[in-house]
Order: structure tokens, then sequence, then C-alpha cells
């Protein structure tokens, strides 16, 4: 193996969900413990606690950390702190009650590098598939880029976790509203399952984005570039762009970039021409922030 090749690898993470989606409740209770605590504990004291079970606690610390709730400052130990992005949610929306909460939790996960939603959100470009066909795309990936490799059937539940917390049934398929283990994730209408044929599709968002989101996802992407600005059109094909990881095409981004400039361009969120490029420029501002003007912003138009 060259050493090219060898240096494009990376660790990748698989099975720290328990085969468990992300459930109706959980993250407003982790978050909670979280932040009134500064830790969060996967143990039975825990379980008891939340009213889950062992492995189910085990998966709500995983999706904490995931989603970019919590973060581990331990050394030799797991000892979990509340985000700044927990800290601002649990003040605005501790029972995730706006999709703005849940934008930004899909924003982190889809971001999580060596995961499968990363793979999903950012390498795997099929518009319709089926579970097979996932599933092998992903395991191809795995045995090409990930330093630590894996079995099948662990691959397998990876996929079916992501397809359970994303795919929302198609409109002929009516779900069950007092079913608690449906993720969601679903309600941000990215993927829809077709009951007929078994198979998935990539969709637009069924509500409009968040300006706020819009701009967390571009944020982050003009900070991986080391830039205050970012091309149109690396807000759509470049690694979690919103094109990318918001499901968004050509005409959103424009729509949404403008809105976001009118909306806050006395903070610096501007359209300029770099040359040929039409180009958003963006402060340096964190998620929470954005979070809490989000906020601000709605609350002040009703």
């Amino acid at each position: 193996m060259s050493l090219s090749i060898e240096a494009t690898r990376r660790r990748y993470e698989f099975g720290r969900h328990e085969t468990f989606a992300i459930r109706e409740g959980w993250l407003s209770k982790g978050l909670d413990k979280l932040c009134l605590e500064e830790d969060f504990k996967a143990d039975l004291e825990a379980a008891d606690q939340l009213g889950l079970g062992s492995r189910m606690v085990k998966s709500l610390q995983y999706w904490l950390e995931a989603t970019g709730l919590a973060v581990d400052v331990g050394n030799k130990r797991k000892e979990l702190r509340p985000s700044n992005v927990a800290r601002v949610l649990h003040s605005f929306d501790a029972h995730f009650e706006f999709p703005i909460s849940w934008w930004t939790v899909h924003i982190m996960l889809a971001r999580r590098e060596g995961s499968v939603w990363n793979w999903f959100f950012n390498d795997f470009l099929d518009r319709v598939f089926d579970r097979a066909t996932c599933v092998d795309a992903f395991e191809r990936h795995v045995r090409e880029k990930a330093l630590n490799q894996t079995t099948h059937a662990v691959i397998h539940r990876d996929i079916a976790c992501l397809l359970a917390s994303y795919a929302t049934p198609s409109a002929n398929e009516r779900p069950d509203p007092e079913d608690i283990t449906v993720c969601p994730l679903r309600s941000l209408g990215l993927v829809v399952k077709h009951s007929d044929t078994g198979r998935f599709e990539r969709t637009r968002p069924l509500d409009h984005v968040p300006i706020e989101a819009f701009l967390i996802a571009s944020t982050l992407v003009a900070r991986d570039m080391e830039s205050d600005s970012v091309a149109l059109a690396d807000l759509l094909r470049r690694r979690n762009a919103p094109g990318r990881i918001l499901g968004m095409d050509g005409d959103m981004i424009d729509e949404m970039a403008t809105a976001a400039a009118e909306t806050y361009g006395k903070l610096g969120v501007n359209i300029v021409m770099l040359g040929a490029n039409r180009t958003l420029t963006l402060p340096d501002i964190e998620p929470g922030q954005w979070i809490r003007k989000h906020f601000s912003r709605i609350l002040t138009s009703r």
C-alpha cells in the first residue's frame, strides 16, 4: 500500500449507537442531566434516573457526543461536559420543540468524520437506492478509507440505524403518532422510504431550513477552509456544505444566501463578486451564537 493512500485513511467508529436511533425525548433527558450535572455517565444509576435500559443509556451517551452536545474532556477516562451548543439549546429549547434544534443536531452529526453519517451525506451520492446497495457502498468505503476494519454484520447495523433515523414513510403510509421509537430526525425530510418498492430516495427538506441553520453549516465550511468567505458553488458541492448535508440545490442555496445577507448584513453576512464567482462572506460566529440569534429573530417577529 502506498504511503499516500495510507495517509488518507482514518479511524472509523462502528456500532456505538447500540442499534438504537435517537428516540423522542432522549436528547432532552440527556441534555438536562448533562447541563445540570456537568457530566453524563452511562451507568446503571443514569439508566434508572432516566428510565432507560442499560444499552439505551449507552446509546444516549453516544448520541450526545455524536451530535456535538457533549464534549469529552477526559484524559484516561471519559468525562463529558456540555458544549456551548448544548448550553444554548438547554436555555432556549430544552425539549427540542423547534426545527433549528434538530437542524443543528443534524449538521453536527453529518459533519462527524469517520462515521456512517458523514459518509452518507458526503460520499454516497445515489439519489434512489435500496438497503443492500447502501450497505455494499459503505462496506467498500470502509475497506478503502478506514484504518480499522469491521464485519459485514456491523456495517449492516450501522446502515439500518442511519435509515431508521432519517427515512420517513412515503405519503401513502401514515406513521403512528404514538410511536415513541420514531427518530425526530425524520421530520427534516431528507430521505423517504417508498413502501411499495422498499427503496429509499433523497429528497429536498420538507420545510424551509432556518436561515441560521444554513449559516451554521456555511460558517463551519468557511472555518474548514480557513477563510471568511465561501463561493456559492462551494456551498453546493464542497464536503459538509449545505448542498451535501442540508439537501439543498443551487437555487435553494442562492435564495438562502440572499435571505441571510438581507437578515444579517450588519453582522457581515454579504454576497460579493470575487472574479466570476458569487461569494458569501461570513463572520466567524459560533454555532451557539447563531442559535441565539435565531430565537431572538423569531421571538421578536411574533
